[in-house]
């Protein structure tokens, strides 16, 4: 597809902190940090961290290619002890971007990297509904035998939750905090 090899091979220095070698002025680098986190970080779906760098995996996008070549261009212009190769990716339908001769640890990297995609609403909803079935036979079952085993005639109170009515409501229940549990685990990005 296309590469830039600005730096000879081998000569990548692993403790490169891009700020320091980036030849923009501190607010032509926010800008450009802006600019990436606009247009090329929406399409990662994946921050692969390498020996001297990183790689991103991006999902193919109309107009994604020219974009990371026009960020490959103007990083060429700023920041020339840092090689950057895009390619196309092992996994089908994406591009490849690779940026070595840099500290994949420096805070610009960091803040670059990909927070853990939340899983899919439907497995969330059987997590949940699985979680409140346990919740519920736990409470409704186990519980009531358990608590007449050990107390006797004292527990048997409890043997009312034994009916359709609180085997649901403790469903439901354990369900509902199970599913926003869940979702605080993996909140959804605003932007």
């Amino acid at each position: 597809m296309h590469a830039d090899t600005t730096r000879p091979a081998g000569s990548e220095s692993p403790s490169l902190d891009p700020a320091e070698v980036c030849t923009l002025p501190a607010g032509g680098l926010e800008d450009r940090l802006a600019w990436i986190r606009d247009e090329i970080l929406p399409h990662v779906v994946e921050t692969v961290r390498l020996d001297r760098g990183l790689a991103f995996e991006l999902a193919m996008a109309p107009g994604l290619s020219e974009k990371l070549d026009r960020l490959i261009e103007l990083e060429r212009e700023c920041c020339s002890g840092i090689s950057f190769e895009c390619a196309a990716s092992a996994t089908p339908g994406r591009l490849r971007l690779e940026v070595r001769g840099i500290d994949p640890d420096t805070a610009i990297f960091r803040s670059l990297r990909v927070p853990a995609a939340p899983p899919p609403a439907g497995a969330r909803v059987a997590k949940a509904a699985g979680i409140g079935a346990l919740a519920s036979f736990f409470v409704c079952c186990v519980l009531p035998v358990a608590a007449l085993a050990l107390l006797g005639a004292a527990a048997a109170p409890l043997a009312s939750l034994d009916g359709p009515g609180p085997i649901a409501a403790g469903a439901l229940i354990g369900g509902t905090v199970a599913w926003w549990l869940l979702g605080r685990r993996h909140p959804r990005s605003s932007g």
